[in-house]
């Protein structure tokens, strides 16, 4: 059962990311407002990294867990959770969510629902949904790639999307930066 929930893990994640990819990338915005620096390349390139080889490591024995099917479980439990909130991050942000940093005409700083707590509720939602398929994965080393590389990618986009944002908003984003934390709530 364990090696099947590894699979269903893996057609999880296969799905949400062209489901993700489809509802994302249709709002690219042009190079004229791009303020990206790289940082969609760094987080597409290093979650395809991460999954590649945080999926070999757990169809091999190096690293294997053998935590149960109660954890893998927990798991998918946790990946849906993760894809839920940055589903509803993405739709809070509506027309304003890019895949790219950008910020576009008309751009308004949004600071209600999960906005009102967190600067970055969609990629908490992405590394919730990735600790998730670890644990689904049950490969300690698998974690350990896929955490790892995810949350450095994730760390250098949310640098980029600040410094932007503060060029954009001003003290009205630094005063919300007060207010608020990035991933963590009442912690960072």
């Amino acid at each position: 059962m364990t090696m099947e929930l590894r699979y269903l893990a893996v057609i999880v994640l296969i799905v949400w990311i062209i489901l993700d990819g489809i509802v994302v990338f249709r709002r690219k915005t042009g190079k004229a407002e791009n303020r990206d620096r790289r940082s969609l390349a760094v987080i597409v390139v290093g979650n395809f990294v991460a999954f590649y080889v945080g999926i070999y490591l757990a169809f091999t024995p190096y690293g294997a867990m053998r935590a149960g099917l109660a954890l893998q479980v927990a798991g998918l439990a946790l990946m849906a959770l993760g894809i839920t909130l940055r589903s509803a991050a993405i739709f809070q942000l509506g027309r304003f969510h890019t895949p790219n940093v950008a910020v576009l005409e008309g751009h308004q700083l949004i600071d209600r629902g999960l906005y009102r707590h967190l600067r970055h509720p969609s990629y908490l939602g992405a590394l919730i949904a990735f600790f998730g398929l670890s644990l689904a994965l049950d490969n300690w080393l698998s974690l350990v790639v896929i955490m790892g590389i995810s949350t450095l990618a994730y760390l250098y986009r949310i640098h980029e999307e600040e410094a932007a944002l503060a060029a954009a908003f001003g003290e009205g984003y630094k005063a919300y930066c007060r207010r608020t934390r990035r991933l963590l709530p009442g912690l960072w």
